[in-house]
């Protein structure tokens, strides 16, 4: 399974799920999506540079102290307009899935569904 069949089957599994990205966090880029419509390269960006923020940057270090010094494997975001959820892969620490919902998805189905695609993805490398 390809990256764009993942990220098109996550979608299609999580009711709500308007945009899933694979993002390399080390270049701050994502490389693939699924959406229902298209996106501006801004707002991509913004999802890559929010990623990095609460996975790797000032965000994740504070969450450190609860980690035990590790780095954040998920972090999320609700809003009243959507809800977006970060996970970062646990077999390459600069690769995450980024998924923008709507705020009533289910949360567990969604990061359960996402870490199976994030898992799919890095395995086909």
């Amino acid at each position: 399974m390809d990256v764009a069949e993942a990220l098109d089957n996550l979608r299609a599994e999580v009711t709500g799920c308007q945009l899933a990205a694979f993002s390399d966090l080390s270049s701050k880029m994502v490389l693939c999506f699924s959406a229902g419509g298209r996106r501006a390269q801004e707002e991509l960006d913004e999802l890559s540079e929010i990623a990095v923020t609460v996975l790797d940057g000032p965000v994740a270090d504070g969450a450190q102290y609860f980690l035990e010094s590790q780095k954040p494997a998920s972090a999320m975001t609700l809003t009243k307009v959507d809800l977006r959820v970060f996970l970062r892969s646990p077999k390459s620490e600069n690769e995450a899935l980024i998924c923008v919902c709507s705020p009533q998805t289910n949360i567990a189905t969604l990061v359960d569904r996402g870490r199976s695609a994030l898992d799919q993805i890095v395995a086909a490398g």
